[in-house]
């Protein structure tokens, strides 16, 4: 699966399908205590690379964070302005109203986002393309709001190629069984694919997972794409 629909969905009932998967995030963040673990997953994984990020950046840059969560990722960069947007921003700013970070915070879709052209510097988004609706209309629109000298930073799990025959295979033929809160499965090489669409990537580095035993799991792996805007032609042509 590579970002396209999922197989035989489109129009409304990818739309459903979303809305479902937005519903099921939105109590997955509401259960007590999930954001101690889930911020403390952050800081474990990412505090080094944003550190190294923030480094080369002007103190004040302009980064936007896209579905953001409430673990807002951008948080981590010690330079800069920022702005978070997520579908369920309110939720979030209504349920963790003393957590949320300092900065503008939206409750809107990375299909649409409410900024010029070349508006920011750093353009975020931590494990959240598989939850869009439209994960290429989303890279589109966060390519159009980074500056043309900008960083583009993805996070992002891939997995298996068995996991995503796998997938694909509920998918089609037993959507009761499907993982609703992820629409989209990638493998690393389809996620290039993607990304190249729109950027050139610069840097691709995993991000060490360890289960509960200290093992790596074998079924999927977690990336950290930093990249540059492809120019307008070069990106029409891909």
């Amino acid at each position: 699966m590579d970002g396209k629909a999922p197989a035989g969905e489109s129009g409304q009932a990818l739309t459903e399908r979303w809305q479902a998967a937005q519903r099921q995030e939105d109590e997955f963040w509401k259960r007590a205590g999930v954001l101690d673990g889930q911020m403390q997953r952050v800081l474990n994984r990412y505090v080094d690379a944003i550190a190294d990020l923030s480094a080369q950046l002007p103190q004040d840059c302009a980064i936007l964070d896209v579905g953001c969560g409430p673990t807002c990722v951008a948080r981590l960069f010690s330079v800069g302005s920022k702005t978070y947007i997520d579908p369920l921003m309110d939720s979030y700013s209504a349920t963790y109203a003393d957590r949320m970070p300092a900065g503008e915070l939206i409750c809107g879709t990375a299909e649409a986002i409410p900024r010029p052209d070349e508006s920011f510097d750093v353009v975020l988004s931590a494990n959240a393309l598989d939850h869009m609706m439209n994960p290429d209309a989303a890279l589109v629109e966060m390519r159009r709001v980074l500056k043309a000298d900008g960083v583009f930073v993805l996070i992002l799990y891939t997995h298996s190629p068995l996991e995503a025959v796998g997938r694909g295979v509920l998918e089609r033929y037993v959507p009761a069984l499907r993982h609703d809160a992820h629409p989209y499965c990638y493998i690393r090489r389809s996620i290039r694919k993607v990304l190249e669409r729109h950027f050139i990537v610069r840097e691709q580095t995993p991000v060490w997972l360890t289960d509960k035993l200290g093992l790596r799991p074998i079924h999927r792996k977690e990336w950290l794409f930093v990249c540059e805007k492809r120019p307008p032609a070069d990106a029409d042509a891909h």
